[in-house]
C-alpha cells in the first residue's frame, strides 16, 4: 500500500451527509479541531461537534429532552467533558433514525444562534451609539 493510499480516509455515509448538512446551515462555520474531528459554530458559539472517525455527534439540548432520548434510543447518551445537562452524543450508526439526528442538529443549531443573537444586537447598538 502506497503512503498516498494511507492518508486518504474514507468516513461513513451517516457522517458525511450529517457533516454537508451541518455545513448548510446559514452562518455556520466548520473547522477541524483535530484530524478526524469538525466543530461548527453560529456567531462564534459551538453547536455541533463531529467525530468523523468515530461516528458520533455532541449536540445541545433543553435540558428536559435529554432523560426522555436516552430512554428512546440507545445511540444516545455522553461522551465528553461538556455538560451533562445540555449537551448529548448521538451515535450515527445505532437506532436513531438519520431524520432525528438532523433534527437534533438544528434544535442545537437554533438553540445556539437563539442565544447568541441578543449579543451581537448590543454590540452593534453599542457601536452605532458611539458613532
Amino acid at each position: 500500500m502506497t503512503a498516498k493510499a494511507k492518508a486518504a480516509v474514507v468516513y461513513s455515509a451517516r457522517v458525511t451527509a450529517l457533516a454537508a448538512f451541518l455545513d448548510a446551515r446559514p452562518g455556520a462555520e466548520g473547522s477541524n479541531m483535530l484530524t478526524n474531528v469538525r466543530v461548527f459554530k453560529i456567531a462564534g458559539k459551538m453547536f455541533a461537534i463531529l467525530s468523523m472517525k468515530t461516528g458520533y455527534v455532541v449536540l445541545k439540548t433543553p435540558p428536559e429532552s435529554v432523560p426522555m432520548l436516552k430512554e428512546m434510543y440507545r445511540g444516545v447518551g455522553h461522551k465528553t467533558h461538556l455538560d451533562r445537562r445540555h449537551w448529548i452524543a448521538v451515535e450515527l450508526d445505532s437506532d436513531v433514525p438519520p431524520r432525528e439526528v438532523q433534527r437534533l442538529a438544528t434544535l442545537s443549531y437554533d438553540l445556539v444562534r437563539a442565544g447568541a443573537a441578543p449579543k451581537h444586537k448590543a454590540k452593534k447598538s453599542t457601536t452605532k451609539a458611539r458613532i
